[in-house]
């Protein structure tokens, strides 16, 4: 492994490449800190891996050690990636103790569309042996999710397989056994390399649903059952997470979702609930013409990854996205403007919802995933990324 290379702070200020960013103190000001440049991983994971109450980062085959990640522990073997490829096995990082022995374990998605990797933590500070198992052999979707689904309080992973929409489920007597394939929809696509996945209640009834780019599958009233589906509006090449929240605070759940991940456009769709058969319209944040700006005069490419937040603590939620910078090798739309790593803000008066945007990194984009949670613990959501752009963390 090579050495690691040395911290750096910087601080971003509130008016970067002459987009005008509110003076608002909740908003004004972040910090990135760099804590490698190094390309190790698509996707990380932000926990308390050691057992020290600080959170950790994972990172491809290591472990950031918090509270200063200046010390990287590795827990598998592992390589730097030259930044025209890809971190063939980590593209997303979850965590979570799935075998009950309060320490944190990792589950890898390797690569779309092959397998997922369970390592187990050894405790004793996360140094040791940490036994892996292959759990699923094929999880497609280049964002797969780890969220409950039943409904039973456990987490399921969501993805495709062999072009299905569906979810994985663990045996949780005996998590390294192989995840059992629960499939809700028939073939509908022929690529593992599928952008665009989201879970989430919109109908109501306390179930999760599972959205994709063109529609959504209703979660039947008992399982196993038939999922209704039922079809979105606005045509997209797929982007990236699709985040569901009740962002206009009418009582129903709404959609954000990035139009293309390796091009432009960015909205949301709003729920209009029961009574309109839960149709969804769908609102511009940023144009899927690149020629053209959105809100703030603001546009950029590649918005591969999204993750929801209440960044302000004004009781709405927010979300955070940014450029997946050189997502392949440099041949996407707007591939060499600058990795950006934003917020919104949601903007709701008198009923209608307006979004602010700020440049929290103007060097710093997302991977496949980004992460929003105090990571500095002290009361305000921070964001933290792993990408060819090496990992760091931005903190308010």
């Amino acid at each position: 492994m090579k050495s690691l290379r040395s911290l750096c702070q910087i601080t971003i200020p509130c008016t970067v490449l002459g987009i005008a960013i509110s003076a608002n103190p909740s908003t004004s000001k972040w910090t990135k800190q760099v804590i490698s440049t190094d390309f190790v991983t698509e996707g990380i994971a932000v926990h308390d891996m050691n057992g020290d109450k600080t959170p950790d980062i994972v990172a491809g085959h290591l472990i950031y050690l918090g509270p200063d990640f200046a010390k990287a522990q590795p827990f598998r073997p592992g390589q730097i990636y030259p930044i025209g490829e890809y971190a063939k096995n980590s593209f997303i990082t979850f965590s979570k103790d799935v075998n009950e022995d309060k320490h944190e374990d990792i589950i890898m998605v390797g690569w779309p569309g092959k397998e997922i990797t369970l390592y187990l933590n050894p405790g004793a500070e996360g140094k040791g042996d940490w036994k892996s198992h292959l759990i699923i052999t094929e999880a497609a979707t280049e964002s797969p999710i780890f969220m409950d689904i039943t409904g039973d309080g456990k987490e399921e992973i969501t993805c495709t397989r062999q072009g299905c929409f569906g979810y994985y489920t663990a045996d949780w007597s005996d998590v390294t056994k192989p995840w059992s394939w629960t499939a809700v929809s028939d073939k509908r696509s022929g690529t593992p390399y599928v952008h665009g996945l989201g879970v989430g209640d919109l109908n109501g009834d306390g179930k999760n649903d599972i959205i994709e780019k063109d529609g959504w599958f209703e979660q039947p009233a008992t399982l196993p059952g038939e999922w209704a589906y039922h079809k979105l509006s606005q045509k997209c090449k797929g982007g990236s997470q699709m985040l569901v929240a009740d962002y206009d605070k009418d009582g129903d759940n709404d959609i954000v979702t990035s139009l293309d991940g390796h091009g432009y456009g960015l909205g949301w769709y709003e729920n209009l609930g029961k009574d309109k058969q839960w149709e969804m319209v769908y609102n511009e944040i940023l144009p899927a013409d690149p020629t053209k700006k959105g809100i703030d005069g603001l546009q950029f490419s590649q918005l591969h990854a999204l993750a929801l937040g209440d960044f302000d603590q004004d009781g709405r939620m927010d979300f955070v996205t940014g450029k997946r910078y050189w997502a392949h090798g440099g041949k996407d739309p707007g591939a060499r403007d600058p990795a950006l790593t934003v917020i919104f803000y949601n903007r709701l008066k008198d009923g209608k919802l307006h979004w602010q945007s700020q440049i929290i990194a103007e060097d710093g984009g997302v991977g496949c995933d980004v992460i929003a949670t105090d990571i500095n613990q002290d009361g305000k959501l921070d964001v933290s990324v792993g990408s060819k752009k090496g990992i760091f963390v931005i903190t308010q």
